[in-house]
């Protein structure tokens, strides 16, 4: 596979809140500002233990993808996890 700057692939983000009251808008904020590289987005929010978890699949550059994750991980009471396909 061509893993050269400009080539765009697949990845897989999990990210999970563990603080929807602090963490959840500033999430969203990047999801809006992202979405031109989101191509399915699936929120499961668990009010009773204050989190939620958000699956997302985009296709994007390393480093538009490195960008994103970065910002989501500096979030406090944000977790972050991805996989390149």
């Amino acid at each position: 596979m061509d893993n050269s700057v400009g080539t765009e692939r697949y990845y897989t983000i999990d990210i999970i809140v563990t603080n929807r009251e602090t963490a959840y808008s500033k999430v969203n904020e990047l999801l809006h500002e992202y979405s031109d590289i989101i191509k399915l987005r699936v929120g499961y929010p668990v009010p009773d233990a204050n989190i939620a978890i958000v699956f997302l699949i985009v296709k994007t550059t390393n480093d538009k993808m490195g960008a994103f994750t970065g910002k989501l991980g500096k979030i406090s009471g944000v977790k972050v996890k991805s996989i390149a396909l």
